[in-house]
């Protein structure tokens, strides 16, 4: 095999391209080869980036083999094909897809306005205002969390991941200040002057209108960068 410096570069990855690694989970350290898109996802659905206003988790519908962590469901499973406008109670797993442990992380959301959005499709969609969270009598390993809609679009899919994140209503905003930024040249790090006179909360789109996770840095109160495994362009919205 050749050097790897020997291999030209590309100096317009797209997702379809591939990179070659070990797949340590075989057992026998299998060589194989993954797509940026692969990995993008892979980052996407188990927020590995951690951001900080934010749990994903993934849609789990049938329940015969039992209700699973990392998940996000309804009491009595089922629910593809399900209107976020019908949406009013779901449980959520208190660790979260990425297995992380979250349950003192999600009852913060308690009181607030939150969005629950497919991670690969930001067009399926509902915002809600969040009611009570308590452990789902159940099983103690959920949380039932009760949802208040205020804006929908679009049908719970199977086998989808999902965004939990705080979400800033107009309606609710009461002159709260807000912030669009739009990178227009693929970069991996993006600069951002926002003067919003405060460490805002951030979430991203790429322009297909896939959620990308990053990690957020702030500067100062009106400046932050957020670093990403890969260049792209899309929008920022801070609140």
């Amino acid at each position: 095999m050749a050097r790897i410096s020997s291999y030209g570069i590309d100096a317009k990855p797209d997702l379809a391209d591939k990179l070659i690694g070990t797949d340590t989970g075989s057992g026998n350290n299998t060589t194989k080869n993954y797509s940026l898109g692969e990995i993008s996802d892979l980052i996407n659905n188990t927020n590995s980036l951690s951001v900080a206003d934010q749990a994903v988790f993934l849609f789990q519908s049938n329940l015969i083999d039992g209700r699973k962590t990392g998940t996000i469901s309804f009491a009595a499973g089922g629910g593809v094909g399900t209107s976020f406008g019908s949406i009013n109670t779901v449980l959520l797993s208190k660790i979260g897809a990425g297995g992380k442990d979250i349950k003192n992380f999600l009852p913060l959301f308690a009181g607030k306005d939150i969005i629950l959005a497919q991670s690969n499709d930001v067009n399926n969609f509902g915002t809600y205002k969040v009611g009570s969270i308590a452990d789902w009598s159940g099983d103690t390993s959920f949380l039932e969390v009760g949802l208040t809609v205020s804006a929908f679009n679009g049908v719970m899919g199977e086998d989808a991941h999902y965004i939990f994140s705080e979400f800033v209503n107009p309606a609710n905003a009461g002159g709260d200040l807000n912030f669009t930024f739009t990178q227009s040249t693929s970069q991996q790090v993006w600069t951002i002057e926002h003067n919003l006179g405060k460490n805002p909360s951030v979430s991203v789109a790429d322009t297909a209108g896939s959620w990308v996770v990053g990690q957020v840095d702030y500067i100062n109160n009106n400046k932050l960068t957020i670093t990403f495994n890969a260049s792209f362009q899309g929008v920022a919205y801070l609140n």
